[in-house]
């Protein structure tokens, strides 16, 4: 049994890779990356009315209007408020969705890591949520 296991793990694994290749060769998909900065630079001047226009409808449903959405964002992703800097890992994209890692250096140099999931809405992508982790490197 072990032996005919070991074969399917490694064609899983180049399969893997292969598809890893692809991605990073790809690079950040355009319209995602486009949404993506549009809403922090919306949360950057303070328009919450802007900045909630690219979220899902799941996201803006959590919220009585545009400005309890940006409040939570303010106390709980103030590093996407005024960022130093992004950096746009490649996009991985499946039926219907995708999800998009982005290095981000907050105004005090600390580096997160913004996970953010996306789904077509009518056409366009929309953010249907974002998870921020810290950084080992926790400066930049």
């Amino acid at each position: 049994m072990r032996h005919r296991l070991a074969p399917a793990l490694l064609a899983a694994a180049l399969l893997a890779s292969t598809a890893s290749s692809r991605a990073a060769e790809a690079g950040a998909d355009p319209d995602i990356q486009s949404t993506i900065t549009a809403q922090i630079d919306a949360f950057g001047e303070g328009d919450a009315a802007r900045a909630e226009s690219f979220a899902s409808p799941g996201i803006k449903s959590m919220f009585p209007d545009a400005s309890a959405f940006y409040g939570m964002v303010k106390q709980s992703y103030g590093a996407l408020v005024h960022p130093r800097s992004t950096y746009f890992e490649p996009t991985v994209t499946a039926e219907g969705g995708a999800v998009q890692h982005v290095t981000v250096v907050d105004s005090d140099g600390v580096v997160w890591t913004a996970v953010y999931s996306l789904e077509k809405v009518d056409g366009r992508w929309a953010i249907s949520g974002c998870v921020l982790v810290k950084s080992k490197e926790t400066t930049a």
